[in-house]
């Protein structure tokens, strides 16, 4: 019978994946080195949906430190660009708010929610001009949107254009019928264009609805005074507003009278 002789080389190459195997195998860590290494990677981990839901039943300033860590770190994280520059304009940081979310809209050009904050956190901030390119960009998207349409409302007034205003505000009824904050800024658009009346029927129809809030009607408050219709101002106000800031705001209103009928000075009372 021939003898089979087996070389070296055979006997290497047999004994290789053997090695090679034996090589990769790496000790476990220990649950000391797990934490270690968990311990490390939380800062940088996203926090849970539990948590990010908590955090938005927190009171505002809790929200802003909140979305602030999350967008720290990732600015790619849509969701917390959009809360934390939604929050941050809610507590007067429009221009940090305009600036987060027009870094996010470089990444998504034309975005509706995106816009809409770059939007209105510039009209805060007396810009209509960037409010009114931003919205250019995204106004074909948001044509079903009724804050989209209600904010180039706004924006158009800002720019004096308040028949173009009205005409959004209209549009924007169509898809929301009778909202307040819509009703309430074609009211403040009509008293714009100086017709009173009109802006008084109209605020009048807005605080109707149970969702008007106490901005509609301050609204009508001031529409009634700049006419110098004082004791109905006074009523329209109601219990919850103090005598004292009453007559101070009649007195003002007086004021205004015997200075002109201009009714640029209502500009700053938008929603």
């Amino acid at each position: 019978m021939p003898v089979v002789k087996t070389s070296h080389a055979l006997f290497a190459a047999l004994a290789l994946p053997a090695f090679v195997v034996s090589g990769c195998v790496a000790a476990k860590p220990n649950s000391g080195e797990l934490a270690m290494v968990a311990a490390a990677q939380a800062p940088l981990l996203p926090a849970t949906r539990e948590e990010r839901d908590a955090a938005d039943r927190q009171e505002l300033l809790a929200q802003a430190a909140f979305w602030g860590k999350e967008y720290e770190k990732n600015p790619n994280d849509n969701e917390a660009a959009l809360k934390l520059a939604r929050v941050l304009r809610a507590i007067g940081s429009s221009q940090r708010a305009s600036e987060i979310a027009s870094q996010s809209l470089a990444m998504k050009p034309g975005d509706v929610e995106f816009t809409l904050v770059l939007a209105q956190a510039s009209l805060d901030q007396g810009r209509p001009d960037i409010a009114a390119g931003a919205l250019a960009l995204a106004e074909r998207a948001g044509l079903g949107d009724w804050r989209m349409m209600s904010t180039i409302g706004v924006t158009m007034d800002q720019l004096d254009r308040h028949v173009d205003a009205q005409d959004y505000y209209r549009r924007a009824l169509i898809l929301s019928p009778a909202n307040p904050k819509i009703l309430s800024n074609l009211g403040l658009s009509y008293a714009l264009s100086s017709q009173p009346l009109l802006a008084e029927e109209t605020l009048r129809q807005a605080i109707e609805s149970p969702e008007a809030d106490a901005r509609v009607r301050q609204n009508l408050v001031l529409v009634l005074g700049v006419q110098g219709k004082f004791a109905e101002a006074e009523t329209a106000a109601g219990h919850e507003t103090p005598k004292e800031l009453i007559d101070s705001n009649s007195a003002y209103f007086r004021g205004l009278l015997s200075a002109s009928r201009n009714w640029e000075n209502l500009r700053g009372s938008r929603n």
